[in-house]
């Protein structure tokens, strides 16, 4: 497992993690407890995780933001994106070829509470515009609740280890963005009126602007906004040449995570 880990960060330090086993294709490897399903496949030298079902080309990872499903893998009998599923002790990992069958749909939801939960602004995504807005919001005392997909707020920022330019007021010139990402997030955290859902996914804007959000996989909440301020995020953008969804065909936010979030060598 560590041929392919990083051992030695330019910026960054090594913690020390617990290491898992889990399975992949029937053969048992090593995985660090927390990590998702794409960097512990990376770690082990696994980069292609399945054959596309038209033309049966490898597939592997583009974004490793959820976004493009080209990671897809089965664990334990379900089809989950690699780069957003942890993995887990004992987890049946399972290259997809194909279209695989889908599992029986059965809710695995807990609806929270009877009431819906009421708030100011929802602002969905906690990245610099998202937690930039939640400052603001924060700052005039209106109640705001901000939800993101990731464990951790500042979106791009926390996989961003060179120092920014331009303006100090404007930008935090001269500070690295895992740092930027830390200073807002503690800025933060003096509002009351601003509450934060961390791995929080918006699945649906209703037409009666009411959103439907799943909370850690397993709690569905419905939250009546008066305002949605939607910041997301940027998406990778694919261009389009033969070969360009091989695995080794990577967006730069990919790179990043893998090198400055999950300290895995993309290449040798």
């Amino acid at each position: 497992m560590s041929e392919w880990r990083i051992k030695k960060h330019p910026i960054l330090s090594i913690p020390k993690r617990k290491k898992i086993g889990f399975y992949w294709n029937n053969q048992k490897l090593l995985a660090y407890e927390g990590e998702m399903i794409s960097s512990a496949l990376f770690a082990n030298g696994i980069h292609v995780f399945g054959h596309h079902v038209k033309d049966h080309s490898a597939q592997g990872i583009f974004c490793a933001n959820g976004q493009c499903a080209q990671c897809t893998v089965m664990a334990n009998g379900i089809p989950v994106k690699s780069c957003m599923t942890k993995v887990e002790e004992n987890m049946i990992v399972e290259s997809l070829e194909g279209l695989p069958e889908l599992p029986m749909a059965v809710s695995n939801f807990r609806l929270s509470g009877s009431k819906e939960i009421r708030t100011d602004v929802l602002i969905i995504g906690g990245g610099p515009a998202g937690l930039s807005a939640a400052l603001q919001l924060g700052e005039k005392g209106i109640k705001t609740l901000i939800v993101d997909d990731k464990d951790r707020l500042g979106g791009k920022l926390v996989l961003q280890t060179h120092k920014f330019f331009g303006s100090i007021d404007d930008c935090y010139a001269g500070t690295r963005g895992i740092d930027i990402a830390k200073i807002i997030e503690n800025e933060l955290q003096q509002y009351t009126s601003v509450k934060v859902w961390l791995n929080s996914i918006a699945l649906y804007v209703f037409s009666d602007k009411k959103v439907g959000i799943v909370r850690n996989g397993k709690n569905y909440s419905i939250v009546k906004p008066k305002v949605i301020l939607n910041a997301a995020g940027a998406r990778e953008k694919s261009l389009v040449f033969p070969g360009n969804t091989l695995p080794g065909v990577y967006g730069a936010g990919a790179f990043q995570t893998l090198v400055n979030r999950d300290l895995v060598k993309p290449t040798e």
